[in-house]
């Protein structure tokens, strides 16, 4: 095994004393020449050393790992959100992402096993099965008894009983509706997330409130339930097709491609033939969809925000373990946060 440098070593190569080194490279203050610092720093980088994050840990009672519970890895938006949220907390922490599979025993395990390993904080967004009937309960419930600030992500977002970041929901679904409306469209189809999530049913309700406080009637006909995926949007495209509708409202932007795809089979065009809008506008960083309409939810806000609320509650926790701040012991369950993003459409050029 591979020699590891310590503090003792790294004082030894710059001539001062084991105190001085910890305090320089800890970043604390002290009356320490710039002649001296260069030297701890030169020596710290030719012997190669790495701080020992266990005994940090003990005296800084953080461990400087955060999680991230997320239901899909694979779906598109999940992913880049995980990339952009460890992209905001590499500045000092390190990110845990783990997938809940949409099951809420996988979600309850998580909430249980990542905090006994010492996770400074938990990012979760909600599995589907955790959103509807009792199991919010059960949700809030194992949320109450985690050891470490949680901040819910995208869904429950406005329940009130937890710190919370998401987007109007309801605001998306009538942009959508807004921008086909303006169109010319009067019959408009929707393809919907699972709407017993809350999410997924804020979208749908803002979308059909547009159309009808328009004035224009909404043929439930022309909604189909899908799932988040590229084969949902595809399945849903022959009934609203053949509905005789001219324009669709994806809830993603990936049941979108499916939809475009089986369009494209029955030899439609889009624009030409039907008009389909995505939500999310998450393709494009993938390189994909550059000619798709569609309702933005950024994940790059939505990752400094949650980052930003999760860091604040950390320090208060802190500060509530070090005996600096009295009360409560888990301080980030009262007075939840809840914030709110925007979302805006975003329309291509070509479609």
């Amino acid at each position: 095994m591979a020699y590891r440098a310590t503090l003792k070593d790294v004082a030894a190569a710059a001539g001062v004393s084991v105190t001085t080194v910890s305090l320089v490279l800890n970043n604390r203050p002290a009356r320490v020449s710039e002649e001296k610092r260069k030297a701890i720093a030169d020596a710290a980088k030719k012997l190669n050393y790495v701080p020992n994050q266990s005994a940090r840990s003990l005296v800084t009672k953080q461990s400087q790992l955060v999680a991230l519970i997320v239901p899909d890895i694979e779906n598109l938006f999940f992913a880049a959100l995980a990339k952009c949220v460890e992209d905001e907390c590499a500045e000092g922490y390190s990110l845990i992402v783990a997938n809940s599979d949409d099951s809420r025993a996988a979600e309850h395990e998580l909430l249980q096993r990542l905090p006994a390993r010492g996770v400074d904080g938990v990012m979760l967004i909600p599995a589907r099965e955790s959103c509807v009937g009792s199991a919010v309960e059960q949700l809030c419930e194992d949320v109450a008894l985690v050891s470490c600030p949680v901040v819910l992500i995208d869904r429950l977002t406005q329940c009130g009983w937890c710190d919370a970041v998401g987007f109007d929901n309801y605001l998306g679904g009538r942009l959508a509706a807004q921008y086909l409306l303006e169109g010319g469209h009067t019959r408009i189809g929707i393809v919907t997330g699972d709407i017993a999530e809350s999410s997924a049913a804020e979208r749908r309700r803002g979308f059909v409130d547009a159309i009808e406080q328009s004035g224009k009637h909404f043929d439930s006909s022309l909604c189909v339930e899908g799932d988040y995926r590229f084969d949902s949007g595809y399945r849903a495209a022959n009934q609203i097709i053949d509905g005789g509708a001219t324009a669709v409202f994806c809830c993603n932007d990936v049941m979108a491609l499916g939809f475009r795809q089986r369009m494209a089979e029955r030899g439609l065009h889009v624009t030409e033939d039907m008009q389909v809008i995505g939500y999310d506008n998450i393709l494009k960083r993938f390189g994909l969809g550059w000619r798709m309409t569609t309702v933005e939810q950024s994940v790059t806000d939505l990752a400094a925000a949650c980052w930003g609320m999760l860091r604040k509650r950390i320090d208060v926790a802190v500060r509530a373990k070090s005996g600096t701040e009295s009360g409560d012991a888990r301080p980030w369950l009262s007075d939840p946060q809840v914030e709110v993003l925007t979302p805006k459409l975003v329309q291509a050029a070509c479609a």
